[in-house]
């Protein structure tokens, strides 16, 4: 924390701290380290005394409920495999059935068929973190790095539906982007991209103005790093297009971008978060169905200070009153909560919710990597996963119809990383190679 005040440790210097190449200019642009201390020093000795006298010894244990086999789903593994897993993007297509995976080891994509043929491979030269689709092609956000940077070595490609046409590059220069949405945002008849760059210390959400047909002007809606996630809707019901969007890393917060109608947007505060959440993951829904938007909500990032188990790592639900202010209503622990999709599953008439952790309890059995939580109505819910939950180390998550069945089902992607003191489960999954796992619902 001192740090980023300008106040460096015995042995420790600024210029050890800031990242060379091409972040390095971002860092120094951003004061990410300052020169000079931006507090004095008996300032800061009241800030550090303050935080290590009320400093919990040790964090509660949240009270979760026992965990059940499912009987809404079943795990099918498929044929393909991939050593190391290494998937970052899963998706089941609305229409066909089909699934797209990511992968960032090959630095490919793979389209299979419902029966989980593979059918098409394209490379993408790196991690491709998310995709869209239009009837041309398919928009692919590549990190450039999965591990932790401020190099702007991200890009946004253009995977063409014609499989003899060549990837192309729309947009370059990206700070490790983790998301992205598309929309005409300005109505000139020309989808625009926005953009997540998560990056390190800096970074930023972006809306990347589509001029004509491949020709992108960046127009920033917030610098900085931490951007997630991004939704484009019309958030305030005036018939214009506005942006929703996640960010974490310190400033934790869901921020709405009102647009004016006249290429300009004004940031709203949806809901902020204390800086220890470790947001991971929001969608926008009706989830109570009473005719507004509610938001859920993962908190379960643990990759910056080890594996420490937090009492509000989970998914939160937070209901709408009809005027975009909205209740922290349903807390559902699970440590480690890295994406929830909210869905009537069991086709009973209410919202049911499916989560995966990527950092669970790795000593508990079985390990929470997914957890089904069944509404039983008046706030209750009944939890289970599946046998071979173990099987994988799951990052990502979709929902679709695979089998065309009339019923919900999910696909879990697995990515390989180290978990401290479990070599064997990491040995366990390289050898066991599965890089997602479909989850089929029995409901029909």
């Amino acid at each position: 924390m001192g740090t980023f005040l300008g106040i460096y440790p015995k042995g420790v210097s600024r210029a050890s701290l800031i990242e060379k190449g091409a972040a390095e200019t971002y860092i120094t642009t951003h004061n990410v380290y300052p020169e000079v201390p931006t507090i004095d020093a008996r300032t800061w000795k009241k800030v550090r005394d303050y935080y290590v006298r009320n400093a919990p010894s040790k964090l509660p244990k949240p009270t979760v409920t026992r965990l059940t086999v499912s009987q809404t789903f079943k795990a099918v593994r498929p044929a393909f495999s991939l050593q190391p897993p290494s998937t970052t993007f899963v998706n089941i297509d609305d229409k066909t059935g089909s699934v797209t995976i990511g992968d960032a080891v090959s630095g490919n994509v793979f389209s299979l068929t419902p029966q989980l043929s593979v059918i098409r491979r394209d490379s993408t030269g790196e991690a491709p973190a998310w995709i869209t689709s239009n009837d041309e092609a398919r928009i692919a956000t590549i990190m450039g790095s999965f591990s932790p940077t401020d190099a702007p070595t991200g890009k946004v490609v253009w995977i063409p539906s014609d499989p003899q046409r060549s990837i192309s590059e729309v947009i370059t220069g990206l700070q490790r982007p983790v998301h992205h949405a598309v929309a005409d945002l300005d109505a000139n008849g020309e989808d625009d991209i926005v953009v997540c760059e998560f990056g390190k210390w800096t970074g930023g959400l972006s809306w990347w103005k589509c001029k004509k047909k491949g020709e992108y002007e960046r127009i920033s809606l917030r610098e900085g790093p931490g951007a997630t996630r991004v939704e484009i809707r019309d958030w305030n019901r005036d018939g214009l297009l506005d942006v929703v969007a996640l960010f974490a890393q310190g400033n934790e917060n869901i921020t709405a971008f009102i647009n004016n109608g006249d290429g300009s947007f004004e940031a709203e505060t949806v809901l902020q978060f204390p800086p220890s959440w470790g947001s991971s993951y929001f969608a926008i829904q009706d989830i109570d169905t009473d005719g507004d938007n509610d938001i859920i909500h993962c908190a379960g990032d643990n990759a910056d200070f080890g594996p420490l188990l937090r009492p509000y790592h989970g998914v939160r639900v937070f209901f709408n009153d009809g005027k975009n202010r909205f209740t922290d209503t349903l807390f559902l622990p699970l440590h480690g909560a890295y994406s929830a999709i909210a869905a009537d599953f069991d086709l009973d008439g209410d919202t049911d919710i499916s989560a995966i952790s990527f950092f669970p309890d790795h000593n508990e059995k079985p390990i929470r990597g997914f957890v089904y939580y069944e509404n039983e109505g008046r706030g209750t819910y009944t939890t289970s996963t599946f046998p071979e939950v173990g099987a994988g180390r799951w990052i990502v998550m979709d929902s679709g119809d695979i089998d065309h069945d009339g019923d919900l089902d999910l696909i879990l992607g697995s990515l390989v990383m180290e978990v401290k003191g479990r070599k064997d489960l990491v040995d366990y999954w390289v050898k066991n190679a599965i890089p997602f796992v479909i989850l089929e619902n029995l409901t029909r």
